[in-house]
């Protein structure tokens, strides 16, 4: 069984940062795959945390990356955090994902959070994501 959790990963990040109207909302590039550099200016994304889990049968192997894409904002109001992670949701949800080794990738979005940080001013949105991934 392929472990493609590195790859799926890459996979997002190509799909995300490859986007032009995703790119027109954050800006520059500000898509990452772990904690934002300092300074970085709002707003940005970051794939965040994942679990896994294996749904492999006798003849076919394969695993559900439940997978949290945040959405980090200091724009006053929520207009900006649903924008994106609108975007976000229009690019993973029921999306065609080609990832080494797989033969399969299925996405589903779960569901979608929006918050406000402790310093009453960061929106912080996440949006939680099912891939399910067979080998080939």
């Amino acid at each position: 069984m392929g472990f493609h959790s590195f790859d799926l990963q890459s996979a997002i990040f190509s799909l995300l940062s490859g986007d032009s109207t995703l790119d027109s909302l954050v800006g520059n590039n500000k898509i990452f795959d772990s904690t934002a550099p300092q300074d970085t200016a709002y707003p940005y994304v970051i794939i965040g945390s994942e679990s896994i889990t294996n749904v492999g049968t006798k003849t076919l192997d394969g695993n559900i990356y439940n997978i949290n894409i945040e959405v980090w904002s200091q724009y006053r109001g929520q207009k900006q955090i649903k924008e994106v992670m609108e975007r976000i949701y229009n690019l993973v949800n029921n999306a065609t994902i080609s990832v080494s080794g797989a033969s399969s990738v299925m996405s589903y979005v779960n569901n979608a959070t929006t918050m406000t940080e402790v310093d009453g001013i960061t929106r912080h949105g996440i949006v939680n994501i099912d891939f399910t991934v067979y080998d080939n």
